[in-house]
């Protein structure tokens, strides 16, 4: 179950990466290959399935057609989770090497862009600097004293 909640996440991050950190990971790729090779086991997991149980109650309406009156119950059930063990084929080493590739790929894009996502944020249109202005002159008022 882990192991299909890291492949999720590892989708699912992937599918926000950039270009560029997507490029980061090919170049990973390899070296995390060869360090952590397929190593597939079987092993018995359990799973869950679905079954619906009968409550004993039933839900009931009556349709008029015609002259006659003909009643419809249908069962209410409720589901109910039953674990069966399964026999599943996986892979020993997938969880250690994508953390290998993960941190690979964080590393090469620090390097590269500052940052572990490989986000370049360039500016679409350049942002105006704002001018520095002097504060006007005082103006002196008609019968003001100045200081010498």
């Amino acid at each position: 179950m882990k192991s299909w909640i890291l492949i999720l996440a590892a989708v699912v991050l992937s599918g926000c990466a950039t270009q560029a950190y997507r490029a980061v990971e090919q170049e990973c790729a390899p070296a995390a290959w060869a360090d952590y090779p397929q190593s597939k086991v079987q092993v018995v997991q359990t799973r869950q399935r679905v079954i619906h149980v009968a409550t004993g109650m039933r839900n009931c309406f009556t349709r008029q057609e015609g002259n006659h009156l003909r009643t419809i119950c249908n069962d209410i059930t409720r589901p109910e989770f039953i674990n069966y063990p399964e026999v599943v084929v996986v892979d020993q080493n997938e969880t250690v090497r994508n953390m290998a590739i993960a941190s690979c790929s964080a590393n090469l894009c620090t390097q590269r862009y500052g940052n572990a996502q490989c986000k370049t944020d360039q500016l679409l249109m350049p942002v105006p600097t704002p001018t520095p202005t002097l504060a006007p002159s005082p103006v002196p008022l008609p019968g003001a004293v100045l200081p010498q």
